[in-house]
């Protein structure tokens, strides 16, 4: 099997590489199975997190700011490392790709089904399932539509289901004096109540969430759920409610069509948590793309053989254990991290297909675990988060010396170093961002 381009990896930065080669190149994308995306909260963070480092955020930036901080004070950060290819300014330059790139590719997710609102220069706020919540960007229609931000002296109702989700009156007490801390809004009252949908024979898992999305798929099994929250919340005082994230998957727009029939844009989910139904929602569209851009998808996984300076086979392991070879002109590694073992440990730390050297910042990793990128402050930066490989202006992965390791191979998204996605909130910016970047350079 020979193809111009390899992606290994469909997440957010393995199918924005596929799509940008499939343009003109014959595409594939090797995986094991869905990864990080397919477990993401449903917002895209672009960039968010300012002020100074080791302290928590006060009031909300914007944007371009946020961005423009990371440029300036980040060397070793992909928006710094690609923005290098500019020549006159910079700084709007880089922002005016970001938003190019974006809203090209949520114009493709839409395309395919699924669509995204929010803003390329306001943040906004959505709670979570766990009493906290998230400065954000952009987010499913069912969840964008909670933005605290908007709802300022609201009187809000936090909606729980027995057994199944982990909120409570303590936690949403607590989501409103943290809000306030912060400095980001403040309303008349966030209030609780919980649910137990056992008592309306709905069968589903009961220890899992995306069972119960998954049941609203069916549209007589969608309207009977929407009609049992309908009566419970009958007589309860609010101004805007939040649910777990309930809302379908493959028959998202379906059913968020019918909550809005029935509740208008009062009630929204509350951002998912892994196992998500958000994120499979997402997942399932990034299948869709693939599939619409005439991408290969081959499930198995990847060895490579020790090569020189070029990379030219690999070899591909299914899951009945028989093995294929395939080889390309140029590959891109967009493997992600921790959560999908695109970093494993094994004497030491390192990335699991090439082998390649990981770094924090300039430093190469050579211990088995370094503790000392973790500190006991929950408020610290955690530059542990920020490990990853090395790339040059090109994205290509470079050794110690600064060297390219091989001149085919392009690397994207959350196996890259320099970037925190947990402390800068840049996760699915970076890996739109690279992603693009690294399908147009593979393709020549």
């Amino acid at each position: 099997m020979d193809y111009d381009v390899i992606v290994i990896g469909s997440g957010i930065a393995g199918t924005l590489a596929a799509i940008n080669a499939a343009r003109n190149k014959k595409v594939a994308v090797i995986r094991k199975g869905y990864g990080a995306s397919a477990l993401s909260s449903g917002a895209f963070d672009i960039a968010s997190k300012t002020g100074t480092r080791g302290r928590p955020l006060k009031g909300l930036s914007t944007l371009s700011v946020a961005i423009t901080e990371i440029l300036e004070n980040e060397q070793n950060h992909p928006y710094s490392i690609l923005s290098r290819t500019f020549t006159g300014d910079r700084f709007n330059e880089f922002i005016g790709m970001v938003k190019t790139v974006g809203s090209q590719f949520f114009d493709e997710l839409k395309s395919v089904g699924l669509g995204y609102e929010g803003s390329w220069e306001n943040l906004m706020i959505i709670p979570n399932l766990h009493g906290t919540f998230k400065v954000t960007s952009f987010c499913q229609p069912s969840m964008e539509s909670g933005n605290l931000a908007r709802l300022r002296g609201r009187k809000l109702l936090f909606v729980g289901f027995d057994k199944i989700t982990s909120h409570s009156k303590t936690r949403a007490g607590f989501l409103s004096r943290l809000l306030s801390d912060y400095g980001f809004v403040s309303f008349k009252d966030i209030s609780y109540t919980n649910i137990n949908i056992h008592e309306h024979n709905i069968a589903y898992n009961e220890n899992d969430l995306v069972s119960l999305a998954s049941a609203m798929d069916t549209p007589e099994q969608a309207r009977y759920i929407l009609n049992v929250l309908k009566q419970s919340l009958a007589g309860i005082e609010y101004e805007h409610a939040f649910i777990p994230p309930i809302m379908g998957i493959a028959g998202y727009n379906d059913v968020y069509q019918m909550f809005v029939d029935v509740f208008g844009y009062t009630v929204s989910e509350f951002l998912s948590s892994s196992f998500s139904s958000a994120g499979l929602r997402l997942q399932y569209a990034l299948d869709k793309l693939l599939a619409k851009h005439g991408v290969t998808i081959i499930n198995g996984t990847v060895v490579c053989e020790q090569n020189n300076d070029k990379i030219k086979t690999l070899t591909i392991i299914k899951k009945d254990g028989n093995s294929s070879q395939i080889s390309a002109n140029s590959f891109v590694l967009a493997t992600g991290k921790f959560i999908s073992n695109g970093i494993k440990k094994d004497t030491t730390w390192k990335e699991a297909v090439f082998g390649l050297p990981l770094f924090i910042g300039s430093h190469v990793i050579r211990e088995p675990f370094p503790m000392n990128y973790l500190t006991d402050d929950p408020f610290d930066e955690q530059i542990l988060f920020s490990m990853g490989v090395k790339v040059d202006e090109y994205l290509r992965p470079v050794n110690e010396d600064g060297k390219v390791i091989y001149n085919n191979l392009f690397a994207a998204g959350s196996i890259l170093s320099g970037y925190n996605y947990i402390y800068d909130r840049t996760g699915m910016g970076t890996a739109m961002m690279t992603g693009a970047r690294a399908g147009i350079l593979s393709a020549g």
